[in-house]
């Protein structure tokens, strides 16, 4: 077994594997102003009330306690972040925290028209904009909601705030949205922002036999030869979980995020906090350690650590839906943090 790293005198965290674990993906509500066919059933699900759900303050404690150990990196995710009132003010508590070196957030965009600009005065490194399709009448079908110009006007609204480059991810669907390939990504080119695409997950119950959906990224690349000049990125960040190509022509860059046909587990250095103070340690493990307990039942620092560990040692080598092995989270991604 390799030495655990340290950092400044401090055992970072760590898996069972040797993966460093450096980043925590936060979901700071479980609500949604959309209803996306791949993320939540029409109807909705069963919320939380509030009072369960961790406060700034909470999570601000556990961010703290996680920078001791190594985290650098933390995106806030949700259901949708921008519905929980207030956010800036938390992306500036975590800002102030040292050892924090970005702090990113994944949203649908629709209220990014009101808070692109506030959220970057907080401290707010970069943004990812869920955009699946260009089309208002497919938006509709996918998203179940209407907010397509409400989107476009978020992303002007971020560029214009600083946040460039942006990242757009599209989660590609078959029969569904795989005809607009081309078209995102020249959209994000436009923009001299990054197109990410992103295999079909089959997440949750009801989609678990869903997985003829999935578009693999080989199939995706042959789509998009005709059109652009794409060749294997050289260099890139070794833990981001996007496959990174480049356009010969232009410069620009694509990502796909290949969670089916060719997992990035081996690299993997994430956690996951759910807004109930879950500490999961894979997005498709049905595993984690109840963070909020510890926290509102007076736990101290050694405490907290103690639960980060346990979760970091829950954490499997890899997820396996690469070999479409019947495994899948009986929780609906919008539940977990996606």
């Amino acid at each position: 077994m390799r030495a655990k790293p340290i950092y400044k005198g401090i055992i970072m965290l760590s898996d069972r594997f040797s993966r460093t674990i450096s980043y925590l993906r936060i979901s700071v509500t479980e609500r949604c102003n959309f209803r996306c066919v791949y993320c939540m059933p029409a109807e909705g699900i069963a919320l939380a009330p509030r009072a369960e759900l961790l406060s700034f303050e909470e999570i601000v404690r556990v961010v703290r306690v996680g920078a001791k150990l190594g985290l650098s990196k933390i995106r806030l995710t949700g259901g949708e972040p921008t519905v929980r009132r207030d956010l800036p003010e938390l992306v500036g508590m975590i800002k102030a925290i040292r050892g924090i070196n970005e702090i990113a957030m994944t949203t649908n965009g629709a209220r990014l028209s009101e808070l692109a600009e506030p959220l970057k005065k907080a401290g707010l490194s970069r943004i990812n904009i869920s955009l699946d399709t260009l089309r208002p009448e497919r938006n509709r079908e996918l998203t179940r909601r209407d907010f397509l110009p409400a989107v476009l006007k978020g992303v002007d609204e971020a560029l214009a705030a600083g946040f460039t480059p942006l990242k757009f991810n599209a989660v590609v669907l078959r029969g569904i949205n795989d005809d607009e390939l081309g078209d995102l990504l020249r959209f994000a080119h436009q923009r001299n922002s990054q197109m990410r695409f992103i295999e079909f997950m089959p997440m949750g119950v009801a989609r678990k036999d869903e997985r003829n959906r999935t578009v693999t990224m080989r199939e995706m690349l042959e789509r998009l030869k005709a059109r652009f000049d794409l060749v294997p990125e050289e260099t890139g960040n070794a833990n981001d979980p996007a496959r990174g190509w480049v356009c010969r022509r232009t410069g620009a860059r694509v990502g796909f995020i290949t969670s089916m046909s060719d997992h990035f587990c081996g690299s993997c250095s994430r956690m996951r906090l759910t807004a109930e103070g879950g500490l999961r340690p894979c997005l498709h493990q049905d595993a984690e350690v109840d963070l909020k307990t510890v926290l509102r039942s007076g736990g101290d620092v050694a405490e907290v650590e103690d639960a980060f560990r346990r979760a970091a040692n829950l954490k499997w080598s890899g997820h396996q839906m690469n070999a479409f092995v019947p495994i899948y989270s009986r929780r609906e991604m919008v539940r977990i943090g996606g």
